[in-house]
Order: C-alpha cells, then sequence, then structure tokens
C-alpha cells in the first residue's frame, strides 16, 4: 500500500475528520477577514488586529500546551477544544443572523480560537505517533500536513464562491459543523495503540518549568538553531504575513470581490499543496541551506512582483508561486530542525518552531497593515516587507552555503 499509515483506522479516522475540519477553517478565515474588513469601512488596520488577536496565543501559549499535552489524555484533550471552537463558530453564525456583530465580537472569538489551537494542535500532532507504528510515522506526518494544505486549496475557493450568496454566517455555521467530524472520530476510536516513547514521556515526571523552558535553553546554547529560528521568524513577520492584505487586492487593486479573495487564498493553497508534494517525493536533499537560501530568494522575488501587478490572472498565478517557495522555505528548516535536536528536546524546540511558522505572520500582519495604512498602499507594504526578507537572505547565505551537506540525525 503506498501509504501505509492509512491502515491504521484511528489514524484514518483523524485524518479524515482534520481534513473536513480543516476545510471548514479555511471557510470561516475568509468570511472574517472580509466581514471585519467591509463593517470597519475598508480599513487594513483591522485587519492587522484581526492578525494580532490570533498571533498573541500563538506565539506564546503553545509551550504551554505542549507541556500539558505531555501530561494529560491527548484525545480526551482534543475533545475538549474541538468541542470548544465548534461552540465558538456556533456564537459567531448567531450574532452575524443577528445583526448583532461588531468587530470586537471578530477579534475577540478569534483570541479564543487561537488560544484553543495552541493546546489542540501540540496534543493533535503529539497524538500522531500513538496511532500508528513507527514504520508508518514519516508516512503519517506528511499525510497529517497535507489536511493542512489540501484544506488551503478547497476551503477558500468555497468560501470565495459561497459568501456574498449566502453571508458569513452561513460560512461560519458550517464551520461548526466541521468540527462534529472531528469529534465523532475522537469518539470512533477504540483501543488506540500506544506509541512506547510518547507514553514513557508522558508519564515520567519532569519539573513544570524545565517542560516550559527547555527549548529556550536549548535554543539559546545553539548558535545553529537560533539562527534558524530568527530566519524563521523574519520571513513570517515581512514576506508570510501578506495573506491578512489579501482582501485589500481583492477588493481595492482587482476590484474582484469576495470571489477574487478567495481565488487568491485558493492559489497559495494549491502553491503550498505542490511545494508539499514536490518535497515529500524526494528522499533526501543533500543541501538543505542551499534550498532554504533559493526558496527564500524565491518567495522575496515572487512577492515584489506580486505587488507590482495588477490583474487578477497573474496575482493568483503569483500567489502559487509564492506559496511553493514559503513550503519549501519552511519545510528545510523544520526537517533541519527534527534531523539535529536529541529526541527528548524535540517537542518542545519544535514548539518554539510552529510559533513561528502559525503564530508570527499573524503578528506580521498587523505591522503590514499598519504600513499600508500609512502609505495607503498595500501593494508597498509588501514590497518593503519582500525586500526586508531579501535582506535577511542575503546575510544568512554565507553561513549557510558553507554549512557542510547532509546532517546526523540527532538520537
Amino acid at each position: 500500500m503506498r501509504y501505509p499509515a492509512l491502515r491504521h483506522k484511528n489514524f484514518s479516522l483523524l485524518l479524515s475528520g482534520m481534513l473536513v475540519s480543516n476545510v471548514g477553517t479555511w471557510m470561516q478565515n475568509v468570511a472574517l477577514s472580509w466581514l471585519i474588513y467591509k463593517m470597519t469601512g475598508n480599513d487594513p488596520l483591522y485587519l492587522g488586529f484581526l492578525g494580532l488577536a490570533f498571533a498573541l496565543p500563538m506565539v506564546f501559549v503553545p509551550p504551554f500546551g505542549g507541556a500539558v499535552a505531555d501530561r494529560v489524555d491527548r484525545v480526551r484533550l482534543l475533545f475538549v477544544t474541538q468541542s470548544a471552537s465548534l461552540a465558538l463558530a456556533t456564537l459567531l453564525a448567531a450574532l452575524t443572523w443577528s445583526g448583532a456583530i461588531r468587530p470586537w465580537h471578530i477579534l475577540t472569538t478569534t483570541f479564543a480560537g487561537a488560544l484553543l489551537l495552541a493546546f489542540d494542535n501540540p496534543a493533535r500532532q503529539s497524538l500522531v505517533p500513538e496511532l500508528v507504528p513507527k514504520e508508518a510515522l514519516q508516512n503519517a506526518l506528511s499525510l497529517n500536513a497535507a489536511t493542512f494544505t489540501g484544506a488551503a486549496l478547497v476551503g477558500p475557493a468555497i468560501a470565495g464562491a459561497l459568501l456574498d450568496v449566502v453571508g458569513a454566517g452561513w460560512l461560519f455555521m458550517a464551520n461548526a459543523v466541521s468540527f462534529l467530524a472531528v469529534i465523532f472520530a475522537l469518539m470512533g476510536m477504540r483501543g488506540a495503540p500506544s506509541n512506547d516513547d510518547a507514553s514513557a514521556a508522558r508519564k515520567a515526571p519532569s519539573r513544570l518549568r524545565d517542560a516550559l523552558f527547555g527549548g529556550f535553553t536549548y535554543a539559546a546554547a545553539s548558535p545553529w538553531l537560533m539562527a534558524l529560528l530568527v530566519l524563521s521568524a523574519v520571513g513570517a513577520i515581512f514576506a508570510r504575513s501578506y495573506q491578512q492584505l489579501l482582501p485589500v487586492f481583492a477588493d481595492d487593486v482587482y476590484r474582484s470581490g469576495p470571489g477574487g479573495y478567495g481565488a487568491l487564498l485558493a492559489g497559495g493553497g494549491a502553491g503550498a499543496l505542490v511545494g508539499a508534494i514536490g518535497i515529500s517525493s524526494m528522499k533526501n536533499i543533500e543541501h538543505k541551506g542551499r534550498v532554504m537560501i533559493g526558496a527564500g530568494l524565491a518567495l522575496s522575488g515572487s512577492l515584489a512582483l506580486f505587488a507590482m501587478v495588477r490583474t487578477l490572472a497573474l496575482g493568483v498565478a503569483l500567489v502559487v508561486t509564492i506559496g511553493i517557495a514559503a513550503t519549501v522555505f519552511t519545510t528545510m528548516i523544520a526537517t533541519v530542525i527534527q534531523l539535529r535536536v536529541p529526541g527528548p528536546l524535540r517537542g518542545r524546540v519544535i514548539a518554539l518552531y510552529v510559533s513561528t511558522l502559525i503564530g508570527l505572520p499573524s503578528l506580521g500582519a498587523l505591522g503590514s497593515a499598519a504600513v499600508a495604512k500609512y502609505l495607503g498602499s498595500a501593494p508597498r507594504a509588501i514590497e518593503l516587507g519582500a525586500l526586508v526578507f531579501a535582506l535577511a537572505i542575503a546575510l544568512a547565505a554565507p553561513a549557510q552555503l558553507r554549512r557542510a551537506p547532509g546532517h546526523a540525525v540527532a538520537k
């Protein structure tokens, strides 16, 4: 079987549930960004506030979420986080249908949803090794990542087509219903096999201080790791934060409305999916640093070109390229971290990387939105971000290009 992880029922249940739920999440994200942008008189700064509301929990809380996930039943924790997320989406739908929704409702529920995700994501990632044997783990992790990139292609396209037809409220309710797919999957799990290493880690006594700050301590003592985390952070803040400004491009630059916004998001999802499939099809990339630098330069160049074009078709094509380059760039950083960080510290260090991967792009969106409002031009804000990221890549390139190819797997 080409995908051996799918032989295991519990993993297949979780995977199918997450695919449905991620599509719903992307549909809600499209509706939230568009709704707050139009409610505030096309003020791009509120898109930045929306990014900030998501970023704060996802930057600071994942290390604590990971420590909790190592100490409780992960399936039960996921049941709680998914049920609470369902309730938030239902609340958004009710507020929208009643006409009572205000920008602060959107910002507050976004903050609460990100807080739940800061516990949900570490629990879900650490649950996967308990659902499949070790020989199928790499395949399982690849499939798990594909559920998000695949949903990023489908969800925005559906939302863009339906937003003007049914309204934001029904998209929020669709997301609420999508959480039932994961909840039913969790309820259907029976006799989940337990990974010995994960079970031992969960039972092993350790101080909460070590669980929370062990990754910070290791990173501070590892110049190579700190350099990768800083580069990932710079890319997140100045390059990968562009998505939060896409409603401005769809409405003011391309004059294409929510359909154009959905097309731009779907283009980014398509690029991410192509990049993920391309990387997973390669057995081993010898010069990972060189590939990372090349992808970073491609990302900054594609962003600069995207800021210059004024037609939707070219914009979507460039967003596909941006998605490919961003996926290759982040995957190379993650691969080097996974290979070089010792096993007992891997989860806590990965939590730091997750903060840069998921949290910081939304934080950077606030800065991009502020610059866009100050300059009166979203394209100019993206151009400046691409320039800063290109300078960071140029500074990092000499060290990465000198580094010996290949890395030994850390034990």
